[in-house]
């Protein structure tokens, strides 16, 4: 990296992949500090794309570049954004072949060369992977003027938009090393809301029941009923008292087997959404304790959400061999008469086991609580099963 005359260079390896401009360089940790914007997620507005940086990461990061006295190898991956070039605030000087260089931005081809590129103050540099590693080196710079020259390697992008950007970042975290769940499955939903293209493509894989699965919870949320206020969003921390029982993504999941019924598989997500309000409000109904005091029982946690979605399928089918209508909570109020039954031991504060049935079933630290993992969820969902009507046991012939 140079100045010269206010202008910032970056020179290194330029190339055309298929027609997407890209830089690969080092420029100096200051300059990096200067320029960087993270497009952090905000779940109020849905705009960003990027969980909020972990202190304890940033901090790690710190500590292995000064105690350690380590490296940085891996590239920074970083974009200027379409905009940007837009408006011609970057200038990409080419070294060599600059008709070879142009042919190929204009045809989507290919290229490869040397070059460079020159910007002034307040051009925008979108890290989009790297940012604990950038927030690292921004702790040493606030202290220690001999780091102002580390040498930073970035791989850079430039033209993409937004969009564009945010699909690297996914792709980047989910194929290489994996950006939390609930983050990566909020951003492939956000994606295919504006790309008929992904949107077909998930449907031929199969994967398509993921974005339903978010729209659906969506949709869960502004019901009156049960789930009303108890998800946790990307990038919003858990507070005591505010209600929140299970992160989006787990409840998402474990919506699986719902989405794989025949009845479901086409139907929208408003329709899904409400035959679930009137199944947990059945549920509630049959055993209204846990839903008073939610975060004290496991019962809208992982466990009883993962469970009782595995046996939703069985519980239709009796509800529609009975007669009963899918949207109204008594049908389902009456095939889970059962579910209070369920016992199991637990060991008690002073260490004596005991019998647990009802409510105290699914208190967090008794009997349901046992049951984590898929092959302990899946326990549970026989259990919950053993204590059902089979939907043969309800035909009329």
């Amino acid at each position: 990296m140079s100045e010269h005359k206010g202008t910032i260079q970056i020179a290194g390896a330029l190339c055309v992949q298929r027609g997407t401009r890209m830089l690969q360089a080092f420029t100096d940790a200051v300059t990096v500090s200067e320029h960087q914007r993270i497009d952090i997620f905000d779940p109020d507005t849905n705009a960003g794309y990027q969980r909020a940086p972990v202190t304890a990461r940033v901090r790690k990061a710190a500590r292995y570049y000064d105690e350690k006295q380590g490296r940085m190898p891996n590239p920074l991956l970083v974009n200027v954004r379409k905009q940007d070039m837009d408006e011609k605030r970057v200038v990409v000087v080419v070294d060599t072949d600059q008709a070879g260089y142009e042919n190929a931005v204009l045809e989507g081809g290919n290229w490869i060369g040397t070059g460079r590129i020159e910007f002034s103050a307040g051009l925008a540099l979108w890290i989009y992977d790297g940012q604990h590693r950038s927030g690292g080196l921004n702790q040493l710079l606030s202290g220690q003027t001999e780091y102002e020259d580390f040498p930073v390697p970035i791989s850079l992008t430039l033209g993409l938009d937004p969009g564009e950007e945010m699909r690297e970042f996914y792709e980047v975290n989910t194929n290489a090393a994996p950006v939390k769940t609930d983050l990566a499955w909020q951003l492939l939903t956000k994606m295919a809301e504006d790309d008929p293209e992904l949107r077909e493509m998930l449907a031929a894989e199969d994967k398509d029941w993921v974005t339903r699965a978010y729209a659906i919870v969506d949709e869960l949320e502004k019901l009156d009923g049960p789930w009303r206020g108890r998800f946790q969003e990307a990038n919003r921390r858990k507070t005591r008292g505010d209600g929140v029982t299970i992160p989006k993504p787990q409840f998402a999941r474990s919506l699986k087997p719902v989405l794989d019924m025949p009845s479901f598989k086409r139907a929208d997500a408003a329709t899904v959404a409400a035959v679930l309000n009137a199944y947990w409000t059945g549920i509630k109904q049959v055993m209204p304790e846990p839903f008073e005091a939610a975060q004290d029982f496991v019962l809208q946690k992982g466990n009883g959400a993962v469970a009782l979605h595995r046996v939703l399928p069985q519980v239709v089918e009796v509800v529609r061999s009975n007669g009963g209508r899918l949207g109204q909570p008594d049908a389902y109020a009456h095939v889970m008469t059962e579910l209070p039954t369920l016992e199991g031991e637990a060991v008690d504060n002073d260490g004596q086991r005991t019998t647990r049935s009802g409510a105290d079933f699914w208190r967090v630290g008794s009997v349901a609580s046992g049951f984590s993992g898929d092959a302990g969820r899946r326990r549970l969902g026989l259990l919950i099963q053993s204590r059902l009507p089979s939907p043969a046991e309800t035909i009329q012939l």
